[in-house]
């Protein structure tokens, strides 16, 4: 039995991917706010606060005491793009805030913070797997974690287009080229996964919950469309408008396209009884592309000014959040015997 104390074990073992909870809390809190859920989704952005405080500390912790442990998770194939979920969790928060609050200077600070992240954590994580002599093969470090590279800064773009008032021609500018080379970087890793699915032979149990983010990445990617457009106000984008919108809804529609995928497996391993029913951090994995994909779609077609029933919108997100609640008292619960085993 580990002799070292609990809270020294909780720390030395916290998954950086844990700041997905805070990805899928802070999603479906907005897609409630959207839908006219106003007091569910300010609860949630309260316990979504305290959640990003506790996974901070926890990760701040680690870092601290374990940095050798950091650094070599951070550089393996496997575990480093689970860090990137900190980028995206940061900036959800601060959507969050910026669509819930008056508080101005926090969803600007989050800002900052998710920019730093992402500079620091994308740029270590892809050199230093490159640089690194022992690698994971295709069969072992592949799979749709990878595809945070693409939501993380899709993410900074939802966020910084998001933020009240006229975005400053220059910040614009940055922030549509982030957007564009987040999609870049999602149309180079997806065929790598799409044949590792068609041509490689996977166990059923190889289908985790990541493989949801193939899906989520396209929708926030398509949400981060709909935001540059809502800020293109600048002379600099008139040329462009036309492609954004064309790219935007492609986007969106890849993301159905995957949604009906994805959907289609999971009653095949439901039928086959290959489902993997223990809980896992990655689980929030599942939560978040679906919030995001009702997200998404809100603010697509309100943008191509095409009108869906509200009730419809309003079943959608119930359905969402009723998934969220599921798999928190899962969580929960899992907790609570982790406790007890101790």
């Amino acid at each position: 039995m580990n002799s070292a104390p609990f809270p020294s074990r909780i720390i030395a073992h916290f998954p950086y991917n844990y700041f997905a909870l805070v990805m899928a809390t802070g999603i479906v809190s907005i897609g409630c706010e959207t839908v006219g859920f106003h007091a569910i989704a300010r609860v949630l952005l309260y316990l979504n606060t305290f959640h990003y405080v506790i996974c901070l500390v926890l990760a701040i912790a680690k870092l601290i005491t374990h940095p050798t442990v950091v650094w070599e998770d951070l550089i393996h194939s496997d575990k480093g793009p689970g860090y990137l979920t900190m980028v995206a969790g940061t900036s959800m928060l601060g959507v969050q805030y910026n669509t819930l609050t008056t508080l101005h200077s926090v969803p600007n600070v989050l800002m900052f913070v998710s920019i730093f992240l992402y500079l620091v954590v994308i740029f270590s994580l892809i050199a230093g797997i490159a640089m690194s002599k022992d690698k994971c093969s295709p069969a072992q470090g592949l799979d749709g974690l990878w595809l945070l590279c693409t939501v993380s800064g899709c993410s900074i773009v939802v966020l910084g287009m998001s933020l009240r008032g006229s975005a400053p021609q220059l910040q614009m500018l940055m922030l549509t080229a982030l957007w564009s080379a987040s999609i870049m970087l999602y149309f180079i890793i997806i065929p790598l996964i799409f044949f590792k699915w068609l041509f490689s032979s996977l166990n059923r149990k190889d289908f985790s919950p990541s493989w949801w983010i193939n899906m989520g990445a396209l929708a926030i990617a398509a949400l981060a469309g709909v935001k540059v457009l809502e800020n293109d106000h600048h002379d600099l984008f008139l040329a462009v408008t036309p492609s954004i919108i064309t790219i935007t809804f492609f986007l969106w529609a890849a993301a159905a396209w995957w949604l009906i995928l994805l959907l289609t497996i999971l009653v095949w391993r439901t039928v086959t009884r290959s489902l993997n029913l223990s809980y896992a951090p990655g689980n929030w994995s599942i939560v978040f592309p679906s919030g995001m994909f009702a997200v998404t779609t809100m603010n697509v077609m309100r943008y191509l000014q095409v009108d869906l029933p509200a009730e419809w919108l309003r079943v959608a997100m119930a359905g969402v959040l009723l998934l969220w609640l599921s798999f928190y008292l899962w969580m929960l619960a899992s907790f609570c015997k982790g406790i007890k085993a101790q």
